[in-house]
């Protein structure tokens, strides 16, 4: 556990400033909430969240128009207690996902992977923020790294206006675009994606 909390103080620490005098007020913005967010049992629940949605994701991208349609009407009916569960039988048949099925696997590893937390609902929204917003600051990082590595061996000839220089210009442009909406997006958005945890 220690040697976790060290791993997440650096992480933590490198997207703040690096002033001598923040140190440990730094070190103590590490929350429990953090090491959460850090832990195994938790990057697994993510990652099985992940896959359960592109299960649902596939199986909706095979339907037709028509029966995307029905699809949109059941998901409504899902809503109402009254046709709910017409409704989750029909999903079944028309997508071949088992919404529900799905949903109660996903509630009980949620269950089971939160029985001991000890923090807000706010606690872990802030540290789940600041895991995601770290990690777009390294994939950020990362498309600087990889036109680097492609420009390094090529000719002098080709800086500035070579084409191959131009060709890696433009993948690292593409890539610091996508890392730089997702870093904008996420304090709005990077916590609607996944269910809200009691």
């Amino acid at each position: 556990m220690v040697g976790l909390a060290f791993l997440i103080s650096i992480s933590v620490l490198s997207c703040q400033t690096d002033d001598a005098d923040d140190y440990s007020q730094q070190a103590e913005d590490v929350t429990a909430a953090d090491l959460f967010i850090a832990s195994e049992a938790y990057q697994n629940l993510e990652k099985e969240i992940g896959k359960d949605m592109r299960r649902e994701q596939n199986a909706i991208s095979k339907l037709s128009k028509e029966d995307l349609e029905q699809y949109r009407l059941l998901r409504k009916n899902l809503l109402n207690i009254e046709t709910r569960t017409e409704a989750i039988t029909q999903l079944k048949i028309l997508t071949g996902y088992d919404y529900q099925a799905n949903r109660n696997r996903i509630s009980s590893l949620v269950r089971d992977v939160f029985k001991d937390a000890d923090f807000t609902k706010l606690e872990l929204m802030r540290a789940r923020q600041k895991s995601r917003m770290y990690t777009a600051k390294e994939e950020i990082m990362e498309c600087h790294n990889h036109f680097n590595e492609n420009i390094e061996d090529l000719p002098a000839s080709e800086f500035p206006n070579g084409d191959n220089y131009k060709f890696w210009v433009k993948v690292r442009d593409a890539c610091l675009s996508a890392a730089g909406t997702k870093e904008g997006n996420c304090e709005s958005s990077c916590d609607k994606s996944y269910p809200d945890e009691e």
